[in-house]
C-alpha cells in the first residue's frame, strides 16, 4: 500500500493547486502539502509523481503550505478548504491508512515481545526449552497475523527475520537436536531419490504412464509432509517436477500447431476470458469468506486493538470487493460481445459451407448433364438408318460450312461432337445453355432429313 498521494485540486479560493499527502503511521497523522499552480513546473510535478510518491526525498519550492492533520476513521484526510475531483482515491487511502496505523501498532507489540526474548537469550548460558516454547508461541501469533494479513508485508518480513535470528540462536544452543534433524532429512532424501530413480528408469523403458503419474502424485503428497532440510527439500522438489514433466510429455506428446482461423482465435480469447472470469469470481468469493472470517473473529478478539484492526480490514475488503465487481461487470460485458462475435462467425462459416456445397452440387450437375448429352447423342445415332445419317450429316456439314469455310465434311458424330465442344467453350461451360443449343441443332437436322424423305415418298 502506498503512503503518499500526489494529485491536482483546488483551494478555498478555487485556485488550482498541487496537493501532496503523506502518512506518518507511527504518529497517526498525515502531512498535507499544497503548491500553487503558477509556481509548479512540469519538472517538479514529475519529481513528485515519480520520486516523492515512492518515498524518495524531493526539495520543495519556497511557495508551499504544510498542514498536519490527525488521521481518523470518521473525518476526511483533507481539510474542508481543499477540494479534489478524485474523492474515491482519498476515501480509499483513508481506509487503507487507518489499517496501516493499527497494523503498525500491532507490529510494535510483536517487536517488543521478540526483543524481550532476545534479551533473555543473552543472559542464558545454555539451551532452555522454556525459551523455545515461548518463542514458538510468539511466532505462532505472528504467523497467524501474517496469514490473516493484519500485518504489513515489510513488517511481517522484519518480524520473520527477527524470529529466524532467535530460532538460529536457539538451534545453535541445541546442536544435538539439529544434528538429528539433518540425519532424518538425509534419510528421507535418500528414500525420495531412490523412488525417483525408479520412476525415471520406468519412463525411459516406456512402461505404463498412468501408474507412474499416480506414483508421482503420492510422492508429492509425502514430500509436503516430510521433515526435510531446506537444501534437501529444494533438490527433491526439483527432481519431482522434472519427473512430472517427463511423464506428461510421454503421455500427451508435443502440442500440435493450432489453427489460426478467426473462429479459433475468438474461441481461444473466449476461453481465456472465461478463465479470468472464473478466477475473478473465486477471488471475490475468497474476499467474501475473508470478510465473514473477520466478522467472526471480531466477536472473539483478545483486545480492542485487534478488533480495530479487523474493522479496518473489513473496510479494505469492501473496497477491494467493489473494485473487483466493477472489473467483473466489464469482463461479463466483454463475454457477451465475444459470444455475439462467435455466433456471427459461426453463421458466416455455415453460409460459406452452404455456398461451397451448392457449388459442388452445380459442378456435379454439369458433369451429369454433359454425360447425359453424350449418351443421348450416341443413342440417337444408333437408331437412325444410314440414309437418315447421311442426310443429317449433310445438313450439319452445311451449317458448319456457314460458320467456317474450308472445313471438310464430317461424320454425324464428329460434327455433333465438335459443335458441342464449341458451344461449351462459347457459353462458358453453362451446361443448361449447351444442352438446349445442342438438342435444338440435333432436332432441326433430323427433322430436315425426315421431311426430305417424306417429300420423296409422296412424289
Amino acid at each position: 500500500m502506498k503512503t503518499r498521494i500526489v494529485m491536482w485540486g483546488n483551494n478555498e479560493k478555487d485556485e488550482k493547486v498541487l496537493i501532496a499527502i503523506s502518512l506518518r503511521a507511527e504518529d497517526n497523522v498525515v502531512d498535507i502539502f499544497t503548491f500553487p499552480f503558477e509556481s509548479t513546473s512540469e519538472e517538479f510535478y514529475n519529481l513528485m509523481l515519480n520520486e516523492w510518491r515512492e518515498n524518495h526525498e524531493v526539495t520543495f519550492p519556497e511557495k508551499h503550505t504544510h498542514i498536519v492533520r490527525p488521521l481518523t476513521a470518521a473525518d476526511s484526510l483533507l481539510p474542508p478548504e481543499l477540494k479534489v475531483d478524485r474523492t474515491d482515491i482519498i476515501h480509499r487511502a483513508q481506509t487503507e491508512w487507518h489499517f496501516i496505523v493499527l497494523s503498525n501498532k500491532l507490529y510494535q507489540t510483536f517487536h517488543d515481545e521478540l526483543k524481550d526474548i532476545k534479551d533473555k537469550l543473552k543472559g542464558a548460558d545454555n539451551y532452555k526449552n522454556q525459551l523455545w516454547e515461548e518463542m514458538k508461541e510468539t511466532w505462532e501469533k505472528i504467523q497467524k497475523n501474517i496469514f490473516d494479513k493484519t500485518l504489513m508485508r515489510d513488517h511481517g518480513q522484519q518480524l520473520r527475520e527477527m524470529t529466524n535470528d532467535i530460532f538460529t540462536q536457539l538451534k545453535n544452543m541445541r546442536k544435538e537436536l539439529d544434528s538429528e534433524v539433518d540425519r532424518v532429512s538425509k534419510d528421507l532424501a535418500d528414500k525420495f531419490n531412490k523412488k525417483l530413480d525408479e520412476v525415471e528408469d520406468k519412463v525411459k523403458s516406456g512402461l505404463g504412464l498412468q501408474p507412474l503419474f499416480n506414483d508421482l502424485k503420492r510422492m508429492q503428497q509425502e514430500f509436503k509432509d516430510a521433515q526435510l532440510s531446506r537444501g534437501d527439500r529444494a533438490k527433491i522438489w526439483k527432481r519431482i517436477d522434472i519427473a512430472f514433466k517427463a511423464v506428461k510429455e510421454k503421455k500427451f506428446g508435443e502440442k500440435s500447431t493450432r489453427d489460426t482461423s478467426a473462429l479459433d482465435r475468438l474461441n481461444r480469447r473466449y476461453e481465456g476470458l472465461m478463465s479470468a472470469i472464473d478466477k475473478m469470481q473465486k477471488s471475490i468469493h475468497r474476499d467474501d469468506k475473508d470478510k465473514s472470517f473477520q466478522d467472526d473473529r471480531i466477536a472473539n478478539t483478545e483486545g480492542q486493538l485487534e478488533a480495530q484492526i479487523r474493522m479496518a480490514k473489513i473496510k479494505m475488503i469492501d473496497e477491494r470487493i467493489n473494485s473487483k465487481n466493477e472489473k467483473l461487470a466489464e469482463m461479463l460485458k466483454t463475454k457477451t460481445e465475444l459470444e455475439d462475435r462467435i455466433n456471427r462467425e459461426k453463421k458466416f462459416l455455415e453460409e460459406q459451407k452452404k455456398q461451397q456445397a451448392m457449388k459442388e452440387e452445380l459442378r456435379e450437375a454439369k458433369e451429369n448433364i454433359k454425360q447425359k448429352i453424350a449418351e443421348n447423342i450416341h443413342a440417337t445415332a444408333d437408331h437412325l438408318d444410314p440414309a437418315t445419317l447421311e442426310k443429317a450429316a449433310g445438313a450439319i456439314a452445311e451449317e458448319k460450312a456457314n460458320k467456317g469455310k474450308g472445313k471438310k465434311k464430317e461424320s454425324l458424330l464428329s460434327a455433333i461432337g465438335e459443335t458441342l465442344g464449341e458451344s461449351l467453350e462459347d457459353l462458358s461451360d453453362s451446361i443448361g445453355a449447351v444442352a438446349s443449343v445442342v438438342a435444338d441443332k440435333i432436332h432441326e437436322a433430323i427433322q430436315d432429313v425426315r421431311e426430305d424423305k417424306k417429300d420423296e415418298d409422296q412424289s
